[in-house]
């Protein structure tokens, strides 16, 4: 089988499932997978939840084995031909500490280095260390506009991602036109655009019929004032107030920041937190409501978002109510489910999607997002990598 070490954003265990995990799934259906664990590209600091993460790093760095494919450890499930590293690496990337943090990170993975097999790199973040030189086959899987998010290290994502650029036979994936754009614009001669997607088939089961709904709005991701736009969901509270609920699910300011303030404040306004839910919980949550929200502060990181959770919402047979951001824009102008919303618009849309609907509109939401699942999306990916396999020669 294929060698695959896929560089994450994230650690394996993380609140949210994202394309990374995904990813990692559907790539271990053919092949060997080894997933690594976030480099930290976010300095951290001296908060409790920074220190907690960089504990458990350690934690996990030093035990003598990662929990085995398939096996009952807590957290996330690893998917059989899985393989999770967790390195330890300075969360620095510049010098002095470049060459240090090189010498770790192959000391991580040189069970991949030394494969004699096809060794294919598949990073979700630009600042590889290298390790693109020992590759066969290198695709970076760009999901976001990573240097504008607050607190990451922006010089090291661009130089990285100037590096992958220049590399020859390189195969970007971007999943929004934002990041398309930017992607063409750093170099990269080759950039396929695939759009987010989601777990449709988990949502859907989750979905209830017309008479077991409720008034309410459901936003489930991470709850931080980096992506939020905290004015707009305080209108949205008080307008509920009366005549639905808003329902609020998720981590609170993962990668940064602190979110109990502002979660205080909407709680006093009548909206709930749910907290973490398991993907099942939160589809069994969001399959009563009737409208899924993307609250996103539009600004130079939301442009190059494109939510997987609009498939998420629509597959539990929710309209989606967003911001207008760039990649819903675009969806709703083909889905009349979706509404991209700004201002004042927001709450008269949200008057009108809370109105009672039928059976056939829940069912016509659900099949909008049945050709947005991972189902297909894993082998239009692993259609993609045999395609580079096969132009590599034989050994």
């Amino acid at each position: 089988m294929t060698n695959v070490l896929i560089l994450g954003t994230a650690e394996w265990d993380s609140a949210i499932a994202t394309n990374q995990h995904y990813v990692t799934r559907e790539l271990a259906a053919a092949a060997d997978v080894t997933f690594v664990e976030s480099l930290g590209l976010r300095r951290p600091t001296l908060r409790r939840a920074d220190v907690a993460r960089m504990a458990a790093r350690g934690r996990r760095a030093f035990a003598s084995a990662a929990p085995a494919a398939g096996s009952s450890a807590p957290g996330r499930a690893r998917p059989d031909h899985t393989r999770i590293v967790s390195p330890i690496v300075v969360p620095v990337h510049r010098a002095p500490t470049r060459l240090l943090n090189r010498t770790l990170l192959r000391r991580s993975t040189a069970e991949w280095l030394e494969s004699s097999r096809p060794r294919v790199l598949w990073t979700f973040t630009p600042v590889t260390y290298g390790l693109e030189n020992a590759a066969d086959v290198v695709i970076y899987h760009c999901v976001d506009l990573l240097a504008k998010f607050p607190g990451i290290d922006g010089v090291a994502v661009g130089r990285g991602e100037r590096n992958l650029a220049a590399r020859p036979g390189m195969v970007a994936i971007a999943t929004s036109q934002a990041v398309h754009e930017h992607l063409v614009g750093t170099g990269f001669p080759r950039v396929e655009l695939l759009q987010n997607v989601a777990d449709v088939s988990v949502f859907a089961e989750g979905s209830r019929p017309a008479a077991e709904r409720r008034p309410s709005v459901i936003f489930s991701g991470n709850l931080t004032t980096a992506k939020l736009d905290m004015p707009l969901l305080v209108s949205l509270a008080k307008a509920l107030h009366g005549r639905g609920e808003l329902l609020l699910a998720g981590p609170l300011a993962a990668g940064g920041g602190s979110f109990t303030a502002e979660l205080q404040q909407l709680e006093e306004l009548g909206a709930r937190y749910l907290g973490l839910l398991t993907p099942k919980e939160l589809a069994a949550a969001a399959g009563t409501c009737a409208v899924g929200l993307i609250p996103y502060a539009i600004n130079d990181y939301t442009t190059g978002v494109s939510p997987l959770k609009c498939f998420e919402y629509l597959s539990s047979g929710l309209s989606v109510l967003s911001t207008p951001l760039p990649s819903v824009r675009a969806l709703a102008q083909t889905n009349p489910h979706v509404v991209a919303a700004e201002g004042a618009d927001v709450l008269d849309h949200l008057s009108r999607m809370l109105a009672p609907v039928t059976d056939d509109v829940i069912a016509d939401r659900v099949d909008s997002a049945g050709r947005h699942g991972w189902g297909e999306r894993g082998q239009v990916l692993r259609d993609l990598l045999a395609a580079e396999l096969a132009q590599l020669p034989v050994r």
